[in-house]
């Protein structure tokens, strides 16, 4: 396996174009990076986050996914401040770090760390995707996508966000019900998440975005190790996922679902389910 030095984590961080103050969404696999020299296994997570550090400085913040499909596979409990995260052991190490601010939704929580984790990630609503998430928190302050050992075509998980305001076909809104818990207490309300039909096979495949990413000198790619950093602003992505949607709903996709028709979401007219005249605003 080969390895690197900490000082060119530094410097291909600072190649990639992060610089003082950024807001960086991480997304990581490092062992294909390879090895940090005079570093123990166990240390690496805290060497890449002092590497972050030394670059983005005191006044940036590092936002990682720290998710838990287990709650919508198995129903396993979700306790915000103890539930570890299922993305690797870089986004379980920011999660634990002091300061860090993890927003609360039981499946797909982001743990953000620095001088603005907590208008990052506090007070979240409880939908996943959307209007004031921490997706669009950062978008509006201008964060950047930053992904190690692992192309972004594979985990450009931000690209949900377009999705949403783009009323993509393929995906509709699921309510969340189980044992969620905060500062000490269970949460009683119900969360939502913007999720794929599954009955149809949906599967994502993002090179398309990549490439155009790419052609628009969107994305910054950076050698280190065994494999390399990409760099790309969040605007970019945005803005280009909504365009590729409005000439191709299933711009985002591997292939075009298969839907049935008569079954949502190509169910057709609604007058045989709501009668003459629709009645969810007449009095009841």
């Amino acid at each position: 396996m080969q390895s690197i030095s900490f000082s060119e984590i530094v410097r291909a961080l600072k190649e990639a174009g992060l610089k003082p103050g950024d807001i960086v969404n991480v997304h990581c696999r490092l062992f294909t990076i390879g090895r940090i020299l005079d570093t123990p296994a166990y240390e690496i997570p805290e060497n890449y986050l002092h590497a972050f550090r030394e670059v983005i400085g005191d006044q940036g913040t590092i936002v990682v996914p720290t998710g838990t499909t287990s709650f919508g596979r198995f129903g396993t409990p979700f306790v915000l401040e103890e539930s570890p995260s299922e993305f690797g052991v870089f986004s379980e190490h920011i999660r634990k770090s002091p300061g860090a601010v993890r927003s609360l939704h039981p499946i797909q929580s982001l743990t953000a760390l620095g001088q603005d984790a907590q208008e990052l990630a506090n007070d979240h609503p409880r939908w996943n995707v959307g209007h004031d998430t921490i997706w669009d928190r950062m978008l509006q302050k201008g964060g950047k996508v930053v992904t190690l050992g692992i192309a972004p075509r594979h985990c450009l998980t931000f690209v949900h966000q377009a999705e949403c305001l783009a009323c993509v076909p393929y995906m509709y809104n699921k309510i969340l019900r189980g044992e969620v818990f905060a500062r000490g207490e269970r949460i009683p309300d119900d969360f939502f998440i913007a999720v794929r039909y599954l009955e149809y096979g949906i599967g994502f495949d993002l090179s398309r975005l990549e490439d155009e990413l790419a052609a628009r000198s969107a994305i910054t790619q950076i050698p280190l190790g065994g494999d390399n950093v990409w760099v790309t602003p969040m605007e970019s992505v945005f803005e280009t996922v909504l365009k590729g949607l409005r000439h191709d709903p299933y711009y985002l996709l591997r292939d075009v679902p298969t839907f049935v028709d008569g079954q949502i979401p190509l169910d057709g007219t609604t007058i045989q389910r709501e009668g003459a005249a629709p009645n969810y605003f007449l009095p009841g």
